[in-house]
């Protein structure tokens, strides 16, 4: 299992790194709201917020991902001739 499978597998949606970042934040937002830290118009926005940014995040990574494979990818060398 590589770790691009381990950090998102189109198979197992539970298991992408967005679906986790989203859970934890909701799981703190909801708890800050219950214990009076933060209103209930002010967890909504903020949930919101910090989803937006935990996307853009892994969107940048791959960016970045895919601009060090594009310098630094190396062929399988060819299968010989028999």
């Amino acid at each position: 299992m590589s770790l691009a499978k381990n950090v998102y597998n189109k198979e197992v949606p539970t298991r992408n790194l967005v679906t986790t970042i989203s859970g934890v934040i909701v799981l703190v937002v909801t708890l800050l709201v219950t214990i009076g830290v933060l209103t209930q118009e002010q967890g909504t926005i903020l949930s919101t917020q910090l989803g937006i940014a935990a996307t853009a995040v892994q969107t940048l990574i791959g960016v970045i991902s895919s601009i060090i494979l594009v310098f630094k990818a190396v062929d399988p060398p060819a299968d010989p001739v028999v």
